[in-house]
């Protein structure tokens, strides 16, 4: 059912958490993660540990759920002004479940920490400035599910050198790898130049490599 969906009813998939899941949800207090009472959505994550497993039956991951906030800079007073240098998540390690298929807007924002991700094979959609300011990633491989790539998505991701875009791919948002300073190469599949030149911004043209 999740591969008929169409690309307006994967754009419209709600990934923000509601009060009253809140009111209703189930903690896991070994990762410290919140999720609602079916468990398929992630709505929270609080003073999370470095490396985190999220669990299977999970579909969606909020929005901003692991995503950089101000308690976690150390030595900082809330309200204080934090340097950029010093924004950074706990996050340095996840295990994504088989089940997901959204990743909801700002879910790893400034998680400066993280090198690497697996991106589940059932993905359907990254959402907008899902990644943003992931300094240290390196590589993304985008499953062949995935069809959404969102605006920003990537932004500021300065050490990310390759990315392998996949054939099923419909749509990427604006600015999606805008600052990523150290992008080498984007891979693609043979035989789909043309659809993705219309998709990538022309900056990026000359990184295209057909696989």
């Amino acid at each position: 059912e999740l591969l008929k969906m169409t690309l307006q009813e994967i754009l419209r998939v709600p990934t923000a958490a509601t009060p009253e899941e809140r009111a209703d949800d189930v903690w896991d207090d070994e990762n410290r993660l919140c999720y609602s009472a079916d468990g398929e959505r992630l709505l929270d994550a609080e003073n999370f540990p470095p490396e985190v497993t999220v669990r299977e039956g999970c579909r969606i991951l909020c929005d901003e759920v692991f995503a950089f906030q101000d308690y976690m800079a150390e030595d900082r007073r809330i309200g204080e002004e934090i340097p950029l240098d010093e924004r950074d998540s706990f996050l340095e390690k996840i295990h994504l479940p088989s089940t997901l298929t959204h990743i909801g807007r700002a879910a790893f924002n400034e998680c400066g920490l993280l090198e690497s991700i697996r991106l589940p094979k059932g993905l359907l959609s990254i959402g907008e400035e899902a990644f943003c300011d992931c300094w240290n990633l390196e590589k993304v491989t985008c499953p062949a599910s995935l069809r959404v790539i969102g605006p920003r998505a990537f932004q500021g991701c300065i050490n990310l050198y390759q990315i392998r875009l996949n054939k099923g791919l419909e749509a990427i948002g604006e600015d999606a790898f805008d600052d990523c300073e150290s992008l080498e190469t984007i891979l693609i599949p043979n035989g789909t130049l043309d659809r993705f030149l219309a998709l990538i911004p022309k900056q990026y043209h000359e990184l295209i490599e057909e696989i």
